[in-house]
């Protein structure tokens, strides 16, 4: 099959490129830990808002591998904190997740609270669908495969 990188990122940018509830699972000592968060996907990177008390900011320091999933789409990446989303190297990627999740960000983000975390996601490998195509994208080997198989069903 053809390699078909670009549409590939086009289709994952428009399922993604906004604010998505998905799950994200993390594991440190053969214990897996799933939750749900709000995501914001931007040019191969997913971002996530945490604590650093919380169980995903602790998890990833021992080990970076994560999964997402969201319906019938798959991704895979490696986490890491930024830090707090006021230091000023964050400045220009808070003003795009602050646009982002304008709806509930002074809610579901405490920038007075120090222990606020930006956590970026560089995704190493997805499945994903759009409304008549499978990709399967290695974004390290900058591959992606499509069939014609469709979800069971597209959950934006």
């Amino acid at each position: 099959m053809d390699n078909c990188i670009n549409r590939a990122k086009e289709v994952m940018q428009e399922n993604f490129g906004h604010i998505v509830e998905m799950c994200l699972a993390s594991c440190v000592d053969n214990k897996v830990t799933v939750r749900d968060l709000n995501t914001y996907y931007n040019d191969g990177k997913f971002y996530v808002l945490s604590k650093s008390t919380n169980s995903l900011v602790h998890d990833i320091a021992i080990n970076p591998r994560v999964g997402l999933c969201h319906g019938s789409h798959n991704i895979y990446g490696n986490a890491r904190s930024l830090g707090h989303p006021l230091e000023a190297k964050n400045a220009a990627l808070r003003k795009l997740l602050k646009k982002q999740f304008s709806l509930n960000y002074d809610e579901y983000i405490t920038e007075h609270n120090p222990e606020m975390r930006i956590v970026e996601i560089t995704v190493t490998q997805a499945e994903t669908f759009s409304r008549f195509h499978r990709y399967e994208i290695d974004f390290e080997k900058g591959e992606a495969m499509r069939d014609h198989t469709q979800p069971v069903y597209i959950y934006r």
